[in-house]
C-alpha cells in the first residue's frame, strides 16, 4: 500500500476579507453620541461660569476693598462705587439709597446719605453695622451683563 500523505491533499486556507472600520458597532455610535452631548453640556458650563466669573468681578474686588475700611466717607464710597457699577450711573444717580440698598436698616441708610456732611464720626457700633449690611448687599448685587 502506498503511503500517500493525506495533508498533501488539502487545498491552502483562504484568508477572510479585512474587517472594515467603517461603519463602527452599535456600541461605538453610543459611546459618541454620549461624549457629544457631554462635550456641549462642559461647553455650555464652562461659558456660563464664565460669564458669571467676569460679571461678578467687581462684587469681588469691593469686598477685598471694604476689608480693611473703618472710615464711614470711604464706605459710601464704595457703596457708590458699587452701584454705578451694578445699575449703571443713570439708575444709580436717579434713585434713592432706600430702592438701590433694600436690605438696610435706616440708620445705615442715613450714615450713608449723610457721611460726606457729618463733621463728628459716628459711633463704632454704628460702623460696624454698616459695614455688615454693607458687605451683604455687596454679596447680592446683580452680575454685570456686558
Amino acid at each position: 500500500m502506498a503511503d500517500t500523505d493525506p495533508l498533501a491533499a488539502l487545498k491552502p486556507l483562504i484568508a477572510p476579507p479585512a474587517v472594515p472600520w467603517w461603519p463602527p458597532a452599535p456600541g461605538w455610535w453610543l459611546l459618541g453620541i454620549v461624549l457629544l452631548v457631554l462635550s456641549v453640556a462642559l461647553a455650555v458650563w464652562g461659558w456660563q461660569r464664565w460669564r458669571r466669573h467676569c460679571g461678578t468681578r467687581y462684587q469681588r474686588e469691593a469686598l477685598a476693598l471694604l476689608g480693611p475700611l473703618d472710615n464711614v466717607q470711604a464706605i459710601a464710597q464704595l457703596v457708590r462705587r458699587a452701584a454705578i457699577s451694578a445699575y449703571g450711573r443713570e439708575h444709580a444717580a436717579a434713585a434713592d439709597w432706600k430702592t438701590l440698598c433694600p436690605g438696610m436698616d435706616a440708620q445705615s441708610l442715613q450714615l450713608l446719605a449723610e457721611s460726606q456732611y457729618r463733621a463728628d464720626p459716628p459711633p463704632a457700633a454704628a460702623v460696624a453695622q454698616f459695614r455688615e449690611q454693607v458687605r451683604r448687599w455687596l454679596t447680592g448685587l446683580p452680575m454685570v451683563k456686558r
